[in-house]
């Protein structure tokens, strides 16, 4: 009898456990479960016969209940089913956006045109937004969805590969429902930055490319021809030699190909003969420690210890990433991003021009990039949500963008009605999105800054302020170590 209630009690168990299974994720709570057993007990009856007493001694089942003990099981309770909203109920949704210091107040702005025009063509969402400091805002996003308070939308940089944590939500059966054809809505890079394993787990805010900005009166007073589209890494350091007058506080070049960044956020980065990267992030072994990676590596330690074409770092201190608009600096690589501020400040006559390829058989490598709009998988209203990231990086939005100025848009079609295919500095920008191009090597692994980037800051300090030139012998252990974190990190995740 006993094992017949414990087996009653363990099939209650089984089944209440299916059905909150059934229900879905749900919040935990304790019950307490009562085991019964039934008893046989035998008792003694004096009975009376013939007016003779006689004691008989008889047997009698009682059946009592007995509580054996109580068991607390933690258990499910099935939530409110999650519904989406009808046409007519108010869905909030929040989003997300950062903002740097020389960011102006057009560019915070633009978040709050972005909004209330969304809202105006979809009046019952709502756009709750929320503006950050960049720095350090990545990691502000991953601690609010850790505590349940992320927000509904946000934009960041990512590698794709980020989507193995499960936080992001697969936009793939979105875009399809839409029939959005990306090779035809957005740029190459558009279309690479968020895709995993053919999946899209976000859609591009922007597009913006890398090229080199060139201050024209430096270039007639030096009589130097202004580069043009189709020179060589070599022809751009001749220029930058002729250009370098130390004694007068007068360089070749400024910032980015003046530094470890040479090889991570510039074109130089694809246009040096090697890749230092896998295309899938997950390799440095066979890429960085190649005789064509070292080769690529003193090309740009060399433009500052042995060249001395680039800005000292006083002056970098002075004006920040953008030392070209101190007046001071021949050439400097930059990126569409940075085009407002010159185009505002710079007093002097200026151009760009392509970027630099490898040599006269290279075809040049566009650098191309993308801020990416994401969803958090947690979102409750997934449809409300959806469309305006849909809008975000669509054409409506890209005019509203693409009219202030402030960033380039993701949308082709945006730049052609706009007429910027034929204007004389955004037709630069134009071809180099348009050219082949990859997603930049520090946002191909979400291990990149774990395992890889400090690699180039090292070798930087070791050549450049230590005056250690044995680039090959820091180089290969230190990539040997980079494998080895990469390899136990994706191991992890397996």
């Amino acid at each position: 009898m006993r094992n017949k209630n414990l087996l009653i009690l363990t099939l209650v168990l089984s089944l209440l456990a299916l059905s909150i299974a059934a229900c879905g994720a749900a919040t935990p709570e304790t019950i307490t479960v009562v085991e019964t057993v039934e008893l046989e007990k035998e008792v003694i009856k004096t009975v009376e016969v013939e007016k003779e007493v006689k004691v008989v001694e008889t047997v009698e089942v009682v059946k009592e209940v007995e509580v054996v003990k109580e068991v607390e099981v933690e258990v499910t309770a099935a939530p409110a089913p999650i519904t989406e909203a009808g046409e007519d109920d108010v869905v909030t949704v929040t989003w997300w956006g950062t903002e740097r210091g020389r960011d102006t107040a057009a560019t915070r702005e633009l978040h709050f045109q972005l909004a209330r025009a969304f809202e105006e063509s979809h009046p019952n969402t709502k756009i709750a937004v929320a503006l950050f400091p960049s720095r350090g805002f990545s990691n502000r996003v991953l601690t609010a969805i850790a505590a349940g308070e992320g927000p509904d939308v946000w934009y960041t940089y990512f590698a794709a590969d980020i989507a193995t944590q499960g936080f992001l939500e697969d936009l793939t059966p979105y875009i399809e429902a839409s029939g959005i054809d990306p090779a035809q809505q957005w740029f190459p890079i558009g279309q690479q930055r968020a895709v995993y394993e053919g999946r899209y787990y976000g859609v591009p805010r922007d597009a913006t490319a890398g090229f080199i900005a060139y201050n024209k009166d430096m270039f007639d007073a030096a009589g130097i021809a202004y580069p043009e589209a189709g020179w060589t890494i070599n022809d751009y350091r001749d220029i930058a030699l002729q250009l370098t007058d130390a004694a007068n506080d007068q360089y070749g070049i400024g910032a980015i190909v003046g530094s470890p960044g040479c090889f991570q956020w510039s074109t130089f980065s694809y246009n040096m003969g090697a890749d230092f990267v896998s295309p899938d992030g997950k390799m440095v072994a066979g890429y960085m420690d190649t005789p064509e990676a070292i080769d690529a590596f003193k090309f740009c330690l060399d433009l500052t210890a042995e060249d001395q074409v680039a800005a000292p770092p006083g002056l970098q201190e002075q004006f920040g990433e953008l030392v070209f608009l101190s007046g001071k600096v021949g050439m400097q690589h930059i990126a569409t991003w940075d085009l407002p501020p010159i185009r505002e400040q710079a007093p002097f006559n200026w151009g760009i021009v392509a970027p630099p390829r490898f040599d006269e058989n290279s075809d040049g490598i566009a650098w191309t990039d993308s801020y990416v709009y994401y969803m958090s998988s947690d979102v409750e209203q997934k449809q409300r949500t959806w469309e305006f990231l849909e809008w975000l990086s669509g054409p409506e939005a890209g005019m509203i963008i693409a009219e202030t100025g402030i960033w380039t848009p993701a949308v082709p079609e945006v730049w052609q009605a706009m007429g910027w295919p034929e204007d004389e500095t955004l037709s630069v920008v134009w071809d180099e999105l348009n050219k082949e191009t990859r997603v930049p090597n520090y946002l191909r692994s979400q291990f990149y800054w774990d395992c890889v980037g400090s690699i180039f800051d090292d070798v930087w300090t070791n050549y450049v302020e230590l005056g250690d030139r044995d680039v090959e012998g820091f180089i290969i252990p230190a990539v040997e170590d980079a494998q080895i974190c990469l390899d136990d990190n994706y191991e992890s995740l397996e």
